[in-house]
């Protein structure tokens, strides 16, 4: 007689992304505060908030190019808080191409490239909030 071994049914996945080694485990394993993004790559997630006041189209425009010139933005969220301090978050991959700490400054970084692009001072936070 003939065993046919099931490889996925009972809540057991084909592949548990939600685990470093992306291989199917045990029968309903996940890992506790796992961001599993099923449909498309691993993401990096940023919130970059410029410190002058009014900041331009212009100026998000040449933000997102240079952020695109190492990464592929897979969705942007920009917020007009008013008096200043307004918000691009981000959202994009390959992650690390700017490294592993997005709050990083000086040459080559993230915060630096959007410094450079924008004409204005910036700030990084290596998370990002977007609005349904």
């Amino acid at each position: 007689m003939a065993i046919v071994t099931r490889v996925s049914g009972d809540f057991k996945p084909v592949m548990n992304v939600d685990t470093g080694s992306y291989t199917a485990g045990d029968v309903n394993a996940v890992t506790s505060g796992a961001t599993v993004n099923v449909q498309g790559p691993k993401l990096d997630f940023c919130t970059i908030t410029y410190t002058g006041t009014a900041t331009t189209g212009a100026q998000i425009k040449a933000s997102i190019d240079a952020i695109q010139a190492r990464t592929t933005i897979a969705m942007y969220e920009w917020t007009t808080v008013g008096g200043g301090n307004d918000t691009l978050a981000v959202a994009f991959y390959g992650t690390e191409a700017w490294g592993t700490d997005l709050t990083a400054t000086g040459a080559g970084t993230l915060d630096q490239a959007v410094t450079d692009a924008a004409g204005e001072a910036v700030s990084v936070a290596a998370s990002a909030t977007f609005t349904n």
